[in-house]
């Protein structure tokens, strides 16, 4: 089973200006629409059987009704993780329905929502978590991040987080450090209880081949995911990507599919 652990798309009616703003944002050009349909299309021309689709949200009022739309793309194809902000009033009470709804998993994005995941203020959320659902949390900078903006999610928080639950399943996303991979080498690879994805729009091969498998081999193929940011990246081409990587291809079975199957349950 092929699985993308890092996708994002919107409801129809506001997925045009939601693309607009990501590629005005980041810069790369979109690989597809991001719509359900979309992302569908896209998934059966790259061969992949299951997206996550991760909910983020910038204010705190779109967090209800994002993972009220998030509940009901749960299908054969589509495995949503709920949408959380660090000032949502009882958010305990929205991961109990995001869980009863049969949701799997959340997304903590720092950098988004400006908050150090390592910050008293979040362990409520992380206690209500608990060791059943799993949390892909944003690690690194931005490309575009200047010495002079902060750095909500660098490795070392990510992993003082960890370190104080240390049963969370937690998936440290680009590599355990967006664009601060020295970091995330000296923090997170080699840790047990720590799992990466490859998610680096707008291509894999921008971390070439020696580097990723030298942190795969680090790390360990088991606790690597394949993710791509789509409609950021491209499905087929970051998979063929790992398919030619100078690992075992037992490791790349593992990271394109079986990991994440496990970790979940799917």
């Amino acid at each position: 089973m092929r699985i993308d652990i890092h996708t994002h798309i919107s409801p129809d009616r506001i997925a045009p200006p939601v693309l607009e703003g990501m590629t005005a944002q980041f810069g790369y050009p979109a690989v597809g629409v991001n719509t359900i349909d979309g992302i569908k299309a896209h998934m059966r021309a790259s061969g992949v059987d299951k997206s996550v689709v991760l909910g983020v949200v910038e204010r705190v009022d779109h967090v209800k009704p994002a993972n009220d739309w998030l509940i009901t793309i749960q299908d054969d194809m589509l495995v949503p993780f709920g949408a959380i902000h660090p000032d949502f009033e009882d958010m305990p009470g929205e991961i109990r329905r995001l869980r009863e709804a049969g949701i799997k998993g959340v997304k903590l994005h720092p950098m988004v929502n400006q908050f150090f995941p390592d910050d008293p203020k979040m362990f409520p959320i992380y206690e209500e978590i608990g060791e059943d659902m799993v949390v892909e949390i944003h690690s690194g900078r931005w490309a575009h991040t200047t010495p002079d903006d902060t750095v909500y999610s660098p490795p070392g928080r990510v992993m003082n987080m960890i370190r104080q639950f240390p049963k969370m399943k937690v998936v440290c996303l680009h590599l355990g450090g967006f664009y601060m991979l020295d970091e995330a080498e000296r923090e997170l690879i080699g840790k047990d209880n720590v799992i990466i994805d490859t998610t680096w729009p707008p291509e894999l091969k921008e971390v070439g081949s020696g580097t990723l498998a030298a942190i795969i081999n680090k790390h360990g193929a088991d606790k690597v995911c394949f993710g791509t940011d789509f409609p950021l990246a491209d499905m087929a081409k970051d998979s063929q990507f790992i398919e030619n990587l100078p690992i075992p291809d037992s490791g790349k079975e593992r990271i394109l599919g079986e990991n994440f199957r496990e970790l979940v349950g799917l």
